[in-house]
């Protein structure tokens, strides 16, 4: 649904309008999906990606300053779908049954999270912990950065391509380093197990 621009500008608690304030805006893969295990129909035995896919936020103001948009971060959101190695859509698909189902299941839209990087400086990122896959092959995940209130995407991004195998080939890629670090600063659950520690 489009809103308004008068609705934009009574949503806008700030009284600013963002659109205005000349900022530039990057989305990057800081950590992509290698591996995943088709899911098929089995939604509650479903594996996410691994690892999950951490994108970083940067935004620099009209004089070409890196910044973190405070004032931004409530009506930003990330969306994700699913693309073949050629950057296809492959967000749909018709099921052995006959049945249009969708390709990818999970957190699909995330709100910024401002967590610390490896060197303890703080940051702005958008974390898709439990993401997977349907069906067996060769896939990428491509990310757009919005606002809540409509409008074209800020910036996009789109990993390299990974793998989906059949569940019964699927062996768990190690957990990475980067993930553990954001995991333990309990803003975004990995959903790690204690005994991983």
């Amino acid at each position: 649904m489009q809103i308004s621009q008068e609705e934009e500008e009574n949503m806008n608690l700030g009284g600013i309008n963002h659109g205005d304030l000349g900022r530039t805006y990057r989305i990057t893969p800081i950590q992509s999906p290698i591996l995943g295990a088709a899911f098929q129909g089995a939604y509650l035995s479903r594996l996410p990606l691994a690892p999950p896919l951490i994108l970083q936020l940067d935004c620099w103001d009209s004089d070409g300053d890196l910044i973190i948009p405070y004032d931004e971060l409530p009506f930003l959101i990330c969306h994700l779908s699913l693309q073949t190695p050629d950057e296809e859509d492959a967000a749909m698909i018709i099921s052995p049954e006959g049945e249009q189902v969708s390709m990818l299941y999970g957190t699909l839209v995330a709100a910024p999270a401002e967590m610390d990087d490896t060197s303890n400086a703080p940051g702005i990122y958008f974390v898709f912990p439990d993401v997977s896959v349907r069906y067996i092959g060769r896939f990428r995940l491509h990310a757009l950065l919005m606002r809540i209130t409509g409008g074209p995407p800020l910036d996009t991004a789109t990993t390299e391509p990974f793998e989906i195998v059949r569940d019964m080939d699927y062996i768990a890629p190690a957990i990475t380093d980067l993930t553990r670090h954001f995991d333990s600063q309990n803003v975004v659950r990995f959903g790690l197990p204690r005994s991983e520690w």
